[in-house]
């Protein structure tokens, strides 16, 4: 299992440089108040949220929102110990599965809207940072921080 997550996260890096120039900072949200299950339901509204504004039409988000959902995903994931594997497994896999039943873009889609606002009222922003160069030099990379599931897709 750790040679799959080095071979990850070796993944990310050479992706790195390729996906730094469409990075948008934003202001994330304070997260001291999400610990336990309420970490890991929010982690899966983060998920969805993402999925569906991706892949959802009529559920477009800013650059600045998807980042914002982007970023505080990794923390959330972070904070609970999740590697690639369980992420994956536990959040990404099913929200992407989720796609294939009709009703998941009208039941999810409203609720992109309800997790940014979630975010905002915790402190986020969905206004990007107005220094991002200044943003850039301080962000401290972690092993999710460019998970390939998380890709925004045209």
């Amino acid at each position: 299992m750790r040679k799959i997550l080095l071979g990850l996260l070796g993944c990310a890096a050479l992706v790195q440089p390729a996906l730094a120039d469409g990075k948008v900072y934003v202001q994330l949200p304070d997260l001291s108040g999400y610990q336990d299950a309420a970490a890991e339901a929010l982690l899966h509204r983060l998920v969805m949220a993402n999925v569906v504004s991706s892949h959802c039409a009529g559920f477009a988000i800013s650059d600045a929102e998807l980042w914002l959902l982007l970023d505080t995903a990794d923390i959330v994931a972070v904070q609970l110990g999740l590697d690639t594997d369980l992420y994956g497994g536990d959040y990404s896999r099913p929200a992407y599965n989720a796609l294939v039943e009709e009703e998941t873009c009208p039941l999810e889609g409203p609720k992109v809207e309800l997790t940014l606002r979630e975010l905002v009222a915790h402190g986020g922003s969905r206004q990007p940072l107005p220094d991002q160069k200044a943003a850039a030099a301080a962000f401290e990379p972690n092993e999710f921080s460019d998970f390939p599931a998380w890709e925004k897709t045209e």
